[in-house]
């Protein structure tokens, strides 16, 4: 009984004093980074869905009592992405909820060109250059407006010392630019989502839970692409014996407590609601793998500035300083374990017998030169000739050679943990990567074609592996076969040492054409502060120094999400993108036909 009438009264202060409007909610649209990009934002950062988080605003009593308005979804601009609400539920029109995505992403494009000043401020100058750019979207501004002010709490009903800062907020909103600052008040204002957060909270550099704890999450784990801060912290370790803890140290243990998930509980979706309710989640080492894949904002050490002194050193770009960084970044060759040779898997055969052949068609004709003193066989015009008019008969010969291409290439591939995920029911992306490469190289081989192959991944700026599969002056042979057959994924992407690692191999090549094919699952990223625009900008410097080299830099992405930022890093016509990851190894021999044709 009395949980039926707890159950009622809850029911009724949530119908008395609602959490928004839930039926009317929009979600995080797809073409956000593409409104975002349209309106001159910055193409380095990301945009990225974020959750809610506490607010300590006044609330009025009905509040209080039904729970609901202690959250908000602000958006904000920091140095890595355009960080926008996951669901946006505030007015009771969807189509209005929807416009506050465009009108966002409109203001945060242009904040950026606003000169500095209090978030006031700010926020006026941006409303009103917006407004003077884009005449289209007052009247959606003004629609999201309105629909603000008859959702805020009116002054009337808050204390005298928040009743003037309220008063101070409607009236900047109804003419921006007319306040200058506002009142004091000892508690914060309510949120208010049209313009960029105040205080936007401070995130760290992005990681996978998944790497955080050094496990992949399995395949069929539940996909949360959220954003969510969060810290790394020791697991508390709880004396074993007679003794309980005292009962003031209940709520520490609990901080760090282990939820095992139950059966009912596998798809991921109670985990998604309790991590909804907390603003920081706290990781610690020692937890099993999770069922949920979810993308956290993990506190990391300060990175130092010291210079690296083991393995190839090499510079990072600065953005900041727009400044290479010499000796930044450590490389370290791998070393080839010896393994036993490999035959060519029987199930890409196949497959083989069609590049092969796509490949001779393509490959340039034969050269033939006349009169030579030596060759293969006669050249019947020149004897004729010799008996008809007497000439000498010292260049009787044809000379056929086969007419090859001056042109090495390199293949790069991205070996971080990010291709353990599935590309389809049965495959992996690594899997689909290591088919890729042995017909890669098997057409290459068989064509008489000069690469080489190469793996990457990191694990830190002092700490960026490579892995030669098969150098330019190696043959291709089942040794080489094996040791592409046993990449395994592990760890990140650091792409700016990779580049300019396989920029140092390739520019000692002599040849006249020399291409380096970059393929990778995904953007740059680290375990440090290489996440965001610092591993974008660092790897479209990487990218220009290659091209400055001499060379032709080409990527084949498999991310869907590649549209947002490739264009940034290498130019429209410098990458392609493979929607099905399973199509990877067919297309990338035939990309190398393409390419070397230009």
């Amino acid at each position: 009984m009395e949980e039926r009438v707890g159950l009622w009264l809850h029911g009724l202060l949530q119908r008395i004093a609602p959490d928004g409007h839930p039926d009317a909610a929009a979600s995080f649209p797809r073409a956000a980074a593409l409104w975002f990009r349209a309106f001159g934002g910055n193409p380095a950062l990301a945009v990225q869905a974020t959750a809610a988080r506490d607010s300590s605003h006044h609330r009025v009593l009905r509040q209080r009592l039904a729970g609901s308005g202690s959250r908000a979804a602000p958006a904000w601009v920091d140095a890595r992405a355009l960080r926008l609400p996951e669901r946006v539920a505030r007015f009771p029109q969807q189509v209005i909820n929807r416009d506050l995505y465009l009108w966002l992403c409109a203001l945060a494009a242009a904040d950026a060109h606003c000169p500095g000043g209090d978030w006031l401020q700010r926020s006026q100058e941006a409303t009103l250059q917006v407004l003077h750019d884009y005449p289209a979207l007052r009247a959606r501004w003004l629609r999201l407006r309105d629909a603000e002010l008859r959702e805020r709490l009116v002054p009337q009903a808050l204390p005298a010392a928040q009743r003037a800062r309220e008063q101070a907020i409607r009236q900047a909103l109804l003419r921006p630019g007319s306040i200058q600052s506002l009142p004091y008040a000892p508690r914060a204002a309510e949120p208010l989502l049209l313009w960029l957060h105040p205080h936007p909270p401070c995130l760290h550099a992005p990681a996978a839970a998944a790497a955080a704890t050094g496990r992949a999450a399995p395949a069929d784990a539940a996909a949360d692409s959220v954003r969510r801060a969060a810290r790394q912290v020791r697991q508390p370790e709880r004396a074993a014996g007679l003794f309980q803890p005292r009962a003031e140290a209940i709520l520490s243990l609990a901080d760090h407590a282990s939820l095992p998930l139950q059966p009912d509980e596998q798809d991921g979706t109670a985990d998604t609601a309790a991590a909804d309710d907390l603003d920081t989640l706290a990781l610690a080492d020692g937890a099993r793998a999770a069922a949920l894949r979810m993308h956290l904002d993990l506190g990391t050490p300060d990175d130092d500035d010291g210079a690296a002194t083991q393995g190839v050193l090499l510079p990072e770009w600065d953005h900041r300083r727009h400044c290479l960084v010499e000796a930044r970044c450590s490389v370290r060759e791998q070393p080839q374990a010896q393994r036993p040779g490999l035959a060519f898997p029987p199930q890409l055969e196949a497959t083989r017998r069609r590049l092969r052949a796509q490949f001779a068609q393509a490959m340039p004709p034969n050269a033939t030169r006349r009169a030579q003193p030596d060759g293969d066989e006669l050249d019947l015009d020149r004897v004729v000739r010799q008996h008809a008019r007497g000439d000498s008969a010292d260049r009787l010969y044809l000379d056929r050679r086969a007419r090859r291409r001056d042109l090495s290439c390199l293949l790069l591939a991205d070996l971080s943990l990010s291709t353990d995920a599935a590309a389809d029911g049965k495959r992996r992306i690594i899997e689909v990567i290591r088919d890729g490469l042995l017909l890669f190289a098997e057409t290459l081989a068989a064509s008489q074609e000069r690469f080489a192959l190469y793996g990457f991944s990191s694990r830190g700026r002092l700490d960026v592996r490579w892995h030669p599969l098969k150098r330019f002056a190696q043959p291709y042979d089942a040794a080489a076969r094996a040791r592409v057959a046993a990449i395994e994924p592990g760890y990140y992407t650091r792409l700016g040492a990779a580049l300019r690692m396989a920029t140092r191999e390739l520019r000692n090549e002599g040849s006249r054409e020399r291409l380096l094919l970059l393929l990778s699952d995904g953007k740059p990223n680290d375990n440090d502060a290489y996440e965001g625009r610092h591993g974008i900008e660092d790897t479209r410097q990487a990218f220009l120094e290659a091209r400055r080299a001499g060379l032709r830099p080409f990527c084949v992405t498999v991310d869907r999400e590649a549209g947002d930022y490739l264009p940034y890093l290498f130019g429209r016509h410098h990458f392609t993108l493979v929607r099905h990851a399973t199509e990877l190894p067919l297309r990338l021999s035939t990309l190398y036909a393409q390419l070397v044709r230009r």
